[in-house]
């Protein structure tokens, strides 16, 4: 039975951003399906509610499985930031709708989540691999090659 790694408070700082990007995506693309846009981008609106709907559970999921997760969680960073890099390009496009906190707030959590994510699981692995490390057997020792030319016997 392989020995139980304790939660790290940076695995709890993921889990916590990860749940809160499953709020924002399941709640933004909930209101982008229901609210849709103007009949000539409607389509791609809702074609992307339906992304940011599905998105929902596989943050879900990571947040949930966090401790057999690497990599997807880095990934999972990146559409996040890119949501923070469009909202950006939106405000200078167009301006910052009202109410201007609010979305200027929207738009610092996007890029303040995803460097979280990606700092504090970093963190976490660290600490998992320093914590395994401790706690395994020394690997037994390799009978000695000399004179050989092969490893077989």
């Amino acid at each position: 039975m392989a020995a139980r790694v304790p939660v790290a408070a940076a695995d709890t700082v993921v889990r916590v951003c990860l749940l809160l990007a499953t709020a924002i995506a399941l709640g933004d693309g909930l209101q982008l399906l229901a609210q849709g846009s103007p009949a000539d981008a409607d389509n791609v609106h809702r074609f992307m509610a339906g992304v940011y709907v599905g998105w929902a559970p596989l943050f879900f999921w990571t947040a949930a499985t966090l401790h057999r997760q690497g990599a997807l969680v880095y990934f999972l960073a990146v559409p996040i930031f890119l949501g923070g890099v469009a909202r950006l390009v939106s405000f200078a496009q167009y301006g910052i709708p009202s109410p201007v906190g609010v979305l200027l707030a929207s738009a610092l959590l996007d890029f303040a989540l995803s460097i979280v994510i990606v700092r504090a699981h970093s963190t976490a692995l660290r600490s998992r691999r320093v914590t395994a490390a401790a706690v395994l057997p020394a690997p037994a020792p390799n009978k000695s090659l000399a004179g050989k030319e092969t490893w077989e016997e």
